[in-house]
């Protein structure tokens, strides 16, 4: 009875048994692999949540109004009025910690002074210096007498001129000095120093704020459209319930850990500088008590410089964070008409820099923590490296989860806005590439595989087998011969033995030669010319009636030399399925049986008969290898067979290269060649099959279905791609393919 089916497989098997099942093949001395370099592609600045100030200038050079403008950035929301607004507190050190001294003068104004015992004025335009003492705050000249002592919180308010005080120490984001600031000074004693907070009105916070965070010479409505969101965000903070209460600690930043905030001006040398503009200052006024509600939800809106071109959902630049209906990504088409420089941007790396930076990175460190995850190995940056990035992207196309792998074999899975900060990457919206992709290639067929057998045997070879590099028909049968031996599997040109396969077999110094096919396909020359190369060494010529009897004839010296428990039965009309299969019949000495399609062919039906192999694999589809050719193969050998087949020549790669998972091969590496001729597959099956890696095939310009399913499947094992050939086999922008699907 028939039982054939097409094989689903199982991933893996214990390590004991996979060493077992591959048999005897030596280690040998290969390269070790390189520190590979990435390259990080990426658009916009910032984190890319809700407005893009370069958008929305665009969309205000495009004739949008600025509740149009909010809105979009912002879906399902409304353009609502604050129902009372109390005084916003925003701390003056950029760092937001206490100082052990400050010092503070108003400007054209009375300096009045407030304590719980009461209150008290000081001269205009003159310094007086702050320090703290246990509880109390210590008030000097600039004599350094001590003027008064106060307890609890001191207010500091200028009356009269334009009511604004200066501080004559760095404040402000840009830690400028003698910056002047509108509102009341707040000094609170702090652990023997003191805390500086400003309390200014609503207005005159964002007065601060809107020509800090985007340019006073954009157009009108985009001002307009900065003063709502800077707005809505300080609400959000402070009163998000809209009682006019505001929140016991709800001080802001002065930097973008909240808002820029950066005062009404500043001295230098001798001269003021404004930091309020009219403009913005006429955007503010335009749209005071203008906010953001999602129903009756205040919206804490965020904004950022530039998106790329497409803003993120929430969740997907911070990663934990919980999704909303107005943190949802949208189109953001015009910032380029804004002048946007961040519309694109690209870095270089090296593994070994990313594993450091992620390894010195506080940032990095907390989130894996925080959510109790393996932090990133030791020896990251020094001794271990970055092999491959494996990104997750969320619905707003935004990286949302990116997989670091290491070289000893670890991994660390982080948010995108984690990456961005730990590898100081202008945004999370990014992309990688240059995961490790190797050529190993010659100027041509037989140069590579030369390359191949060098890479595969460091000095010598036990075996040689010589196949025709020009016509597949008798070259398929040799990968398994060539894997009994333990030898190296070489191409020839049939009228000619090319130099560099000459030099190689002089190198590798083998006592055995075998020559596959006749003289049509290996001509006498050429044998005369292996004799030369290799004087110690015997030359068999392994030849039958037609290339089903020389597979055969090779199968029968694999198994003299080797007593080989499986058989491939493939189809000797076609060659990629047999190329497939090589590095398996390497690996395990199975010998590789060429069929008709439709009638198994004496020479094949002879060899199983005497064989009576265990296991025997078909591969490919019907297309190929008959039902009936499937049929005759059980009858002869009493063996249920197993089918391996795809829906075209690169699934049927695929699936070969699962079902060689099964028996022993592993996918740390993976080798490619080219799906379009036999040469570079047939001779990379000496290297695959020693390893042992999987071998699989590709398109010259594209990564195909069958061949991206397997690599995104297997990618998070990967670390190295070899592809065989130059680019004439597997082209730059099919290199690039096959990169695109091992970082996505």
């Amino acid at each position: 009875m028939k039982h054939s089916k097409l094989i689903r497989f199982v991933a893996s098997v214990c390590a004991c048994a996979l060493a077992a099942s591959i048999g005897a093949i030596p280690a040998q001395a290969l390269e070790p692999l390189a520190i590979p370099d990435f390259t990080i592609h990426g658009g916009g600045y910032g984190h890319g949540i809700g407005l893009s100030q370069y958008g929305s200038q665009g969309h205000a050079l495009h004739g949008w109004k600025y509740d149009a403008i909010v809105k979009h950035y912002f879906q399902g929301t409304t353009i609502a009025t604050a129902a009372k607004n109390p005084d916003i507190k925003v701390h003056l050190a950029a760092d937001a910690l206490p100082q052990t001294d400050w010092t503070i003068r108003g400007v054209d104004a009375t300096l009045t002074v407030r304590d719980s015992a009461g209150t008290r004025s000081y001269p205009k335009n003159t310094d007086y210096t702050f320090t703290c003492s246990g509880t109390s705050v210590v008030m000097k000249n600039a004599a350094g007498n001590t003027l008064a002592t106060l307890s609890g919180e001191v207010t500091l308010d200028p009356v009269g001129g334009d009511s604004v005080f200066q501080v004559k120490d760095p404040s402000g984001p840009s830690g400028f000095g003698w910056v002047r600031w509108r509102g009341s000074a707040h000094l609170l004693p702090k652990s023997g120093k003191l805390l500086l907070l400003n309390v200014v009105t609503l207005k005159h916070y964002l007065y601060g704020v809107v020509p800090r965070e985007s340019p006073a010479s954009w157009k009108p409505e985009a001002l307009k459209a900065q003063a709502v969101v800077a707005h809505s965000y300080a609400k959000a903070e402070v009163d998000p319930d809209d009682d006019g209460v505001r929140n016991s600690d709800s001080a802001l930043y002065c930097t973008t850990s909240d808002q820029v905030y950066g005062g009404h001006s500043r001295l230098s040398q001798g001269q003021v500088v404004q930091h309020e503009q009219a403009s913005t200052n006429a955007a503010v006024d335009a749209t005071l008590g203008k906010l953001v509600k999602y129903g009756t939800t205040i919206v804490q809106t965020f904004f950022f410089s530039a998106s790329g071109g497409h803003t993120a959902n929430i969740e997907d630049s911070w990663g934990y964070s919980t999704p909303r209906p107005y943190y949802t990504g949208v189109d953001d088409p015009y910032e380029g008409d804004a002048g946007s420089p961040h519309s694109s941007w690209k870095v270089t790396m090296s593994g070994l820099t990313i594993a450091g930076d992620l390894k010195a990175s506080s940032t990095v460190a907390n989130e894996l923590a925080n959510h109790g995850l393996a932090p990133v190995p030791a020896g990251a940056g020094s001794s271990v490296w970055v092999t491959g990035v494996l990104i997750q992207r969320g619905v707003s196309g935004y990286p949302r989860w990116v997989t670091f792998r290491f070289s000893n074999g670890g991994s660390v899975k982080l948010t995108s806005y984690t990456v961005k900060s730990a590898l100081v990457l202008k945004s999370p919206n990014f992309t990688f590439s240059g995961f490790p992709i190797t050529r190993i290639s010659g100027t041509d067929r037989y140069a590579t595989a030369v390359a191949l057998s060098k890479r595969t045997f460091s000095s010598t070879a036990p075996a040689v087998v010589i196949a025709s590099g020009e016509q597949f028909a008798d070259a398929l049968a040799g990968s398994s011969l060539a894997g009994a031996t333990k030898g190296a599997l070489l191409l020839t040109a049939a009228d000619r033995l090319p130099s560099p396969v000459a030099s190689e077999l002089g190198r590798l110094k083998p006592s055995a030669v075998y020559v596959l096919g006749g003289t049509g396909a290996v001509s006498a020359e050429v044998t005369e010319a292996v004799r030369a190369a290799v004087p110690t060494a015997t030359v068999e010529r392994i030849e039958g009636v037609d290339r089903y009897d020389t597979a055969r004839k090779v199968a029968d010296k694999t198994r003299k030399l080797m007593s080989p428990q499986g058989v491939i039965v493939v189809s000797g009309q076609m060659w990629p399925d047999a190329a497939s299969a090589s590095s398996l019949a390497y690996a395990k000495a199975w010998p590789i049986i060429l069929t008709k399609q439709a009638t198994l062919p004496p020479s094949a039906a002879d060899y199983l008969g005497a064989a009576k192999p265990s296991t025997v694999v078909i591969a490919g589809g019907t297309a190929a290898v008959g039902s009936p050719v499937e049929t005759a193969v059980e009858t002869i050998t009493g063996v249920q067979s197993t089918r391996i087949a795809g829906s075209d020549r690169y699934a049927t790669s695929a699936a070969l290269a699962r079902y060689a998972g099964t028996q022993g091969f592993t996918f740390t590496e993976v080798y490619i060649a080219t799906g379009e001729s036999y040469a570079d597959a047939l001779a990379g099956a000496m290297l695959a099959g020693t390893k042992p890696n999987a071998l699989v095939l590709s398109r010259r310009d594209t990564c195909p279905a069958g061949t991206a399913s397997l690599l995104a499947e297997k990618r998070t094992t990967i670390s190295q791609i070899w592809l065989l050939g130059g680019v004439g086999a597997i082209s730059e922008a099919g290199l690039k393919a096959i990169d695109t699907v091992m970082m996505q």
